[in-house]
């Protein structure tokens, strides 16, 4: 902690916290195999903590790693090392800059990776062509000190929507509800996921894809009567599944389809016509962990 003193030997200022680095650093990378070529792009964002506050204080900036510097550790060790899985990637660089540069006492390093596929073609996937993956994207987030390193997956933006076996009733009524009970909605939502582990996967790409497809099961098979039931059951169903994970986060917005009003134009509306609402939307969060034995 740094502080500054008043010309009157008072205290008047304090740096109580600092971190700084480079956001948005966006990476291509071909891998290119005798067979196939692998395709893969992720934006990187990298904070610092450390002994940097002199540079705040005073201007010095003795100490202080050059963002564009961070940007070029990106390119340099994406360039030397496989790019298996953005897990491993982000604990490479977290682990770097505390290797190198003694006084940064945490390393934070974020990815965004970008879903690209192959296409089939022929029936089988082909060798160096690619088709992206829309809004979805894959997660990871490291925290590294000098003792510890947390390693944090996820998804985001994984849109779902299924038009039965969605209801909702039974809510508290007061003289502010007008939300009528049903028992036949259209439930839509862009799931976003993060969850940690305890103990290192063989594959953190399998735990991906596993994770993915039991949340999909869930949603797709189980009726819901609440997104707070649907959310729990998901989360549930994960740690039965996936050993390696502690504990999920779920974050789940409700995308609200509401039943067009039909009538004023002679029509009947058997629950097929709908309009989508933006805003206001419900937000629902919870986290899921493992209970003591």
């Amino acid at each position: 902690m740094s502080s500054s003193v008043a010309k009157n030997g008072t205290m008047s200022s304090v740096l109580s916290h600092n971190a700084y680095g480079k956001s948005g650093i966006r990476l291509t990378k071909v891998s290119r195999h005798a067979d196939r070529q692998d395709f893969k792009e992720m934006t990187v964002n990298i904070q610092l903590e450390g002994d940097f506050a002199q540079s705040y204080t005073t201007g010095d900036n003795t100490a202080i790693v050059a963002t564009d510097s961070m940007k070029n550790t990106v390119y340099a060790l994406a360039a030397k090392n496989d790019l298996n899985d953005i897990e491993s990637f982000a604990r490479l660089l977290a682990e770097h800059f505390l290797q190198k540069y003694a006084h940064v006492s945490q390393s934070n390093v974020h990815i965004v990776e970008d879903l690209w596929q192959r296409i089939e073609s022929g029936g089988k996937p082909h060798a160096h062509s690619f088709v992206g993956g829309g809004s979805e994207k894959r997660v990871a987030t490291v925290h590294a000190d000098r003792k510890n390193v947390v390693i944090q997956s996820g998804l985001d933006n994984l849109f779902v929507a299924k038009t039965a076996q969605s209801k909702f009733f039974g809510f508290l009524r007061d003289e502010l509800t007008t939300l009528a009970d049903t028992d036949d909605r259209i439930f839509a939502t862009a799931l976003e996921m993060t969850w940690l582990y305890n103990q290192a996967p063989v594959s953190y790409d399998a735990v991906y894809k596993k994770i993915r497809q039991v949340v999909l099961d869930v949603f797709a098979n189980n009726e819901s009567l609440a997104v707070q039931q649907t959310l729990y059951q998901m989360g549930e169903a994960v740690l039965a599944a996936v050993a390696e994970v502690d504990e999920i986060t779920i974050t789940m917005p409700n995308q609200h389809r509401l039943v067009f009003n039909l009538e004023p134009l002679g029509l009947p509306n058997k629950n097929e016509i709908f309009y989508l609402v933006d805003e206001p939307f419900g937000l629902i969060t919870g986290t899921i962990k493992r209970g003591d034995a």
